[in-house]
């Protein structure tokens, strides 16, 4: 028996003590204390931007702890944070202090992208491979992609199975420039800017490192990808 437990238990037994000898004390309402948790969370989980439902597990009905004559206040135990399932704390801090814990489930919607069909490793993204569904996101725990609209967009880093909801680590920025490409080299340093022409040696992304040849020189260089034709040497 934990000390929660003793505590309810004991609660009732003097429940029925103060009933027998005609007197009954005054019951802290289980209404008051479902809200003090609710109003806590609500006001601090992560999901506020999105449409979002904050439900509180019902106290057992048994539970009797007398009325507390202050604001109640809610807390987190030690070392906890708000996820989707957190367990909150409900304290009384006048007269007899008492404190209870209950669960409380957020569920947060957003639309995401979904595979309209399976799709294969190293292929890119459009928006015709994906269709928008409203999904409970809290339950996504690797996360969503919110827009194929980056620069260079994006491939798929192994397959994806159809109906499955679009996660970043599925996803890896498309190439830009291929190798064999000729592209521009540019070297910055204090005060000038130099540029030459070079080969790229392998395919790179954008903001990537890639090898890459300078025409004049033949040497082999390395630099980050800056758009689909120059690469910025470091």
């Amino acid at each position: 028996m934990n000390i929660i437990q003793g505590y309810v238990i004991g609660c009732g037994l003097l429940s029925l003590v103060l009933s027998s000898t005609g007197f009954t004390a005054e019951i802290e309402s289980a209404a008051r204390i479902t809200a003090t948790a609710k109003a806590y969370i609500s006001a601090r989980h992560p999901w506020q931007n999105q449409k979002h439902r904050v439900a509180v597990g019902k106290l057992d009905p048994r539970t009797k702890l007398p009325k507390c004559a202050a604001e109640l206040r809610a807390f987190l135990p030690p070392g906890a944070q708000i996820q989707r399932r957190t367990t909150v704390g409900v304290r009384c801090s006048a007269g007899k202090p008492w404190k209870i814990y209950l669960p409380v489930t957020v569920s947060a919607y957003a639309n995401v992208m979904v595979a309209k069909h399976p799709i294969a490793p190293g292929r890119d993204i459009t928006a015709a491979d994906v269709s928008w569904v409203e999904r409970d996101v809290s339950t996504l725990s690797y996360g969503y992609v919110r827009s194929l609209k980056q620069a260079g967009g994006f491939r798929s880093r192994r397959s994806i199975a159809q109906g499955a909801v679009l996660t970043p680590n599925m996803l890896e920025a498309s190439s830009v420039i291929s190798k064999g490409q000729r592209v521009e080299l540019s070297s910055s340093g204090s005060a000038i800017q130099v540029t030459m022409m070079g080969i790229a040696l392998e395919d790179g992304a954008l903001g990537s490192r890639i090898k890459v040849k300078n025409l004049s020189s033949g040497k082999h260089l390395e630099g980050t990808v800056a758009s689909d034709n120059r690469v910025r040497l470091n």
